[in-house]
């Protein structure tokens, strides 16, 4: 071979490694914004779901009507006081949704006799649900009622002197019916029990006091 021969041949080996070079980094350049179209796929799929979850999830949530006394939870450390103390506290509200209560919580439960308010918020406190109703409620509605409140983190017991049926309250809101069977009560504790709006939520709902009113359930 010439060394012209030689040198054409060198030449064009170079030139082909170059091609190939050139090429490798074009598919490169293509895995990579293949891979970069793929993820920002996967994001946009990612934000739909979450917004269809939100969407879902705002308009499937109970319709607990125009009773209930905040129509968002409040921020229970700007607007509701809850401080420890002795003795009784003057609620703005019967029955209360909150405020200063006694040291030791209300252990949750059916009472049959009514429960000091100064207790009883502070399981409110702990994320329980405080049913109340009028002492002379009708006996097949307190039943009602007590089956309702057969779960964890619920107390219920009779209260003097209210103007409504029956009031369901959490820490912050309050629904109030006029019968055991309107369906926005079982909404309601759903919505509600250890919600969003409870300062200590998980906190102990037993082991507190029941003042000698013994709870049945």
């Amino acid at each position: 071979m010439t060394r012209q021969s030689k040198k054409a041949a060198t030449n064009s080996r170079a030139e082909r490694v170059a091609q190939l070079q050139k090429e490798a980094k074009a598919n490169e350049r293509r895995r990579a914004s293949g891979l970069w179209i793929g993820l920002g796929l996967v994001l946009v799929l990612i934000g739909g779901a979450v917004a269809w979850a939100i969407f879902h999830q705002i308009n499937n949530r109970p319709d607990l009507g125009a009773t209930v006394v905040y129509d968002d939870p409040v921020d229970p450390n700007d607007n509701i006081s809850r401080d420890h103390v002795p003795g009784a506290v003057e609620y703005d509200q019967t029955p209360p949704v909150g405020g200063d209560h006694n040291a030791t919580w209300l252990n949750c439960g059916i009472y049959d006799s009514p429960v000091p308010n100064e207790h009883a918020v502070h399981s409110l406190e702990h994320g329980a649900i405080w049913i109340t109703y009028q002492p002379d409620l009708p006996q097949d509605q307190v039943d009602q009622l007590e089956e309702i409140a057969d779960e964890d983190y619920i107390l219920l017991s009779p209260y003097e002197g209210i103007d409504s049926p029956i009031y369901v309250t959490a820490w912050g809101l309050q629904l109030a019916v006029d019968s055991a069977d309107d369906n926005r009560i079982p909404a309601f504790i759903t919505e509600w029990k250890q919600g969003p709006q409870t300062p200590e939520p998980g906190a102990a709902c037993s082991m507190g006091t029941d003042l000698d009113l013994v709870p049945r359930g």
